[in-house]
């Protein structure tokens, strides 16, 4: 995530409202991603995200040239 970028809440597919809740979390196959099992606050239908972490390198700025 960049500087002044806000975290966007997951949705719920089938009714569109933001807030769920995590009912389990494990690494993916892979170990590159975590599925996550949530459940709609809602409508309480459950479905899946697939969600990884998108790393930044350190930004280097020269005072001089």
């Amino acid at each position: 995530m960049r500087a002044g970028e806000r975290v966007r809440p997951v949705r719920c597919p089938f009714c569109l409202h933001p807030s769920s809740k995590v009912v389990d979390s494990r690494p993916d196959k892979d170990g590159s991603t975590i599925r996550r099992r949530r459940e709609c606050e809602v409508c309480g239908k459950r479905f899946t995200s697939h969600e990884r972490v998108e790393e930044m390198l350190p930004m280097v700025l020269k005072k001089d040239g």
